[in-house]
């Protein structure tokens, strides 16, 4: 697979080829242009064509097709953009970027619906070429077989509407000038390997049409080339459509703009450990939240299935937002407030709702998990915003979900679904695992139990923070209370210690063990024993791949690794992120196996299973381990960084204090979080294990169980490191900095750190430094800044040093 790309206007797959395979418009919500291919040729005849006694005019020039050879063929996986680089005859150095433009910094819903193909040629050779390019487009996409099409000398490119309607509207341009352009239904001259003949330039033919533009130019030798096609895709006709496009930026801007804009959007909540995987995982899963983030007619939302449906999953929305509250809480509020206004009268959320109709669907079910994951999100994005105003507003809405929960509670105190329809899957399957036919899972069901029972205790604290609603509070924790303990009264399994899948509406207690099991224990709906047992029973090799957790037993007799999309035995990366912080207190060491191992396997081996290097795709095979789902999936990237931040780095959210508790392996000696979005401001911090116990060096208060020390800014943004296999921490306050340089591979190194940016010039410091190997400080002096603002830190494998300076006045 080819890299999928998105910004708030467009959703885009490419094809293991480089080219582009379909452009999405979000506000149409279907397919507006199909494949999109640049191809290459040189002045020559093929020899060939002369013994064929093929006619030749010899005042036009004839070219030869040209093809990058497969095996020397580099892609370039970058969060702004994918990269081909290859060379054809003679030294002809080509690189082809394709991104889509995130212009805008803050709301990030007004990026242009724009699709950038930079081309950029260098003659490595010693001799000068004639070159001929030319791009071609499937315009039609998923509308009528009827597009049409004009040039517009203005624009240097195509536009074409469908004939009936006049719209929608796609521009096919370039910024270079070209020499010709036409439509056609000629598809094979796009592969043509024997001649590439010049485009007539006519747009005579309508239908479903290729359109091409085709550029030609001499490169000396030495000399480079850069322009871009650029595709336009709008939802409105011609007249709507040249006007804005005309407004955006050259590919160059464009490009240098997108990618300083997720520089600083991507490194917020930047999480920083040993283990260089982690650390990656979290990176990237900020780029793939960001890609599927759209504008639709309806408002700022995201499709559980981008390029292919514009339906909104409420599920979905919720574990969206517990991750993307770290480093873009406004779209977690633009979330919660459409959730809030799709609520049913009795307090029900929807299932999903249609993004550009607005017409919602419950799928005929009394209670499932939206309602009570509707009001986990609305909780985790209170106190990570604390945004008191917010809750005031939206208090209504989450309380009355709250009624709604003990509304389906039975005599036995347990949330119930009375959904029976024969079919199963979406209209009898009360949890996440909802879309298998002819499957039920209803009635008590241990999943959204432990979801009713975090999402009543939640709102007992919410209520607690809006003044006067004291009885709401406690009315809500002891509904909670009262659901915990039907769970262990009802749904443990005798013979195992562990829960039911569920009681169903037949009385029937089913047994199944399944990744479902984590519920109860990520939300606290246990006693710490059953979670033991859960958290243990999980690690064994029937659930456990080298990818990640199967959702089933490979032992169970309804076992089935590729059907059912997965869920009765694939590996889905998500529930092993959900493992993953549901492990953290007893198991940290299980912790960073789930975190590492699905995330791992999407660099494994991309052609072998179907995956894209730093591309959360949705779920694996159980036994072959490949790829069968969407090839960027929404809801996997936030629960990695959940994981990450709230589980290996340990930060708890409150409404006053952050609480961390670093939850780590033993062998772990340090890790860091940095730029964390945190009640209207941003906070770091670094944990370094001393003599066993952990110090925390924070930029802010915290409430911690271990040493901590307080400063005032990060300054770790200022100073450069010349190494890919280091990190740097570095706080400051007054005079004094205190500056972490940790090791993330698995053997020794040597850090050049450049302090010149910090530290005064002809000024005078009294330095300190702790070696993690030796465990102690192991310099204690007073140095002039000339001898210490270039040094050269040697670090084990993993470790750390630590190094507090402090400025000495004469």
């Amino acid at each position: 697979m080819g890299s999928s790309l998105g910004n708030s206007s467009l959703w885009v797959n490419t094809k293991n080829t480089g080219d582009i395979e379909r452009i999405f418009c979000i506000a149409a919500g279907k397919t507006l242009v199909g494949s999109f291919s640049v191809r290459y040729g040189l002045v020559g005849r093929r020899v060939r064509d002369f013994w064929l006694g093929h006619e030749h005019d010899p005042s036009e020039k004839s070219y030869t097709p040209l093809d990058a050879t497969p095996d020397v063929v580099t892609f370039d996986i970058h969060p702004a953009y994918q990269r081909r680089r290859f060379t054809l005859a003679d030294g002809l150095s080509v690189r082809e970027t394709v991104f889509l433009p995130l212009l805008a910094r803050n709301e990030a819903q007004s990026d242009p619906p724009i699709l950038y193909y930079l081309v950029e040629i260098e003659n490595g050779s010693d001799r000068d070429h004639n070159i001929r390019v030319i791009g071609s487009a499937r315009l039609r996409g998923e509308t009528t077989e009827n597009v049409m099409a004009e040039y517009d000398t203005s624009l240097q490119g195509l536009v074409a509407t469908n004939k009936d309607v006049r719209k929608p509207t796609r521009i096919l341009a370039c910024t270079e000038k070209p020499v010709a352009y036409e439509t056609s239904f000629d598809f094979g001259q796009v592969y043509n390997d024997t001649r590439m003949r010049a485009l007539s330039n006519s747009c005579e033919t309508w239908g479903d049409i290729l359109g091409s533009l085709q550029v030609e130019f001499t490169l000396e030798a030495g000399e480079r080339k850069l322009f871009a096609f650029k595709i336009g895709v709008y939802e409105g006709d011609a007249v709507e459509a040249r006007a804005a496009y005309k407004a955006t930026v050259s590919g160059l801007d464009a490009l240098d703009i997108t990618i300083a804009n997720l520089e600083d959007t991507i490194h917020r909540s930047e999480v920083i450990t040993p283990d260089p995987v982690i650390n990656d995982g979290a990176l990237w899963s900020k780029a793939n939240m960001r890609r599927v983030m759209a504008k639709y007619p309806t408002g700022w939302l995201f499709t559980n299935d981008p390029g292919v449906t514009s339906n909104v999953v409420c599920r979905d929305c919720a574990w969206f937002i517990v991750g993307n509250d770290y480093f873009m809480p406004q779209f977690s509020r633009s979330l919660l407030d459409k959730w809030a206004s799709l609520q049913y009268p009795d307090g029900k959320l929807p299932e999903f709702v249609d993004a550009l109709t607005n017409e919602p669907e419950d799928d005929g079910l009394n209670i499932n998990d939206d309602t009570p994951l509707y009001v986990m999100a609305a909780d985790h994005y209170y106190r990570a915003t604390g945004d008191l105003d917010w809750l005031r507003q939206n208090y209504a809405s989450l309380a009355k979900a709250g009624r709604h929960i003990v509304s389906q509670m039975d005599a036995r105190d347990l949330v119930y679904c009375s959904a029976n329809d024969p079919r199963g899957d979406v209209w009898a399957i009360a949890g996440w695992r909802n879309i298998i036919p002819n499957y039920s899972i209803n009635g008590a069901v241990t999943e959204i139990n432990a979801e009713c029972v975090a999402a009543l205790r939640f709102l007992a604290y919410l209520a607690g923070r809006i003044s006067g609603n004291d009885a709401d509070a406690q009315y809500f924790m002891n509904y909670s209370d009262r659901i915990r303990d039907a769970m262990a009264k009802h749904l443990i399994n005798p013979d195992n210690g562990m829960f039911y899948l569920n009681i169903g509406v037949e009385g029937e207690a089913h047994t199944d063990l399944t990744g479902d099991e984590v519920f109860p224990v990520m939300f606290r709906a246990c006693d710490e024993e059953t979670s033991f047992r859960i958290i243990s029973r999980l690690n064994s090799p029937d659930f456990w791949t080298s990818a990640g957790l199967r959702t089933a037993s490979n032992l169970d007799p309804r076992y089935d690794p590729a059907a059912f999309s997965g869920l009765i035995g694939g590996v889905w990366p998500g529930l092993t992120w959900w493992y993953a912080f549901a492990a953290a207190p007893s198991h940290p060491e299980f912790m960073v196996k789930a975190l590492r191992s699905s995330f791992e396997h999407y660099a494994e081996d991309p052609r072998r299973y179907n995956t894209v290097p730093g591309q959360f795709s949705e779920w694996f095979d159980g036994e072959s381990l490949v790829n069968r789902g969407m090839r960027l999936s929404p809801w996997e990237p936030p629960r990695f960084l959940w994981a990450a931040i709230e589980g290996v780095c340990g930060l708890t959210l409150t409404d006053d204090l952050p609480q961390i508790q670093p939850l780590v392996p033993a062998d772990w000696r340090w890790l860091a979080l940095r730029r964390v979005p945190y009640h209207g401001e941003e906070i770091s911090y670094f944990a370094v294990r001393t003599r066993n116990t952990f110090h925390v060096y924070t930029t802010c208060e915290i409430d911690t169980d271990h040493r901590n020390s307080v400063y005032i800014t990060d300054a770790s943004d200022n100073i450069p490191i010349f190494s890919r296999s280091a990190r740097v921490i570095a706080f400051q306050r007054e005079h004094e900095t205190i500056l972490l340089v940790g090791n993330v591979t698995t053997t020794s190194i040597n850090v050049p750190v450049d302090l010149s940016s910090i530290l005064m010039a002809e000024a005078k410091y009294h330095v300190r430094i702790y070696n993690s190997e030796r465990d102690d400080w192991v310099a204690d002096t007073d140095i002039a800044r000339e001898e210490v603002v270039s040094v050269t830190a040697t670090i084990e494998s993993q470790g750390y040093r630590l190094m507090h300076i402090t400025r000495v006045d004469e």
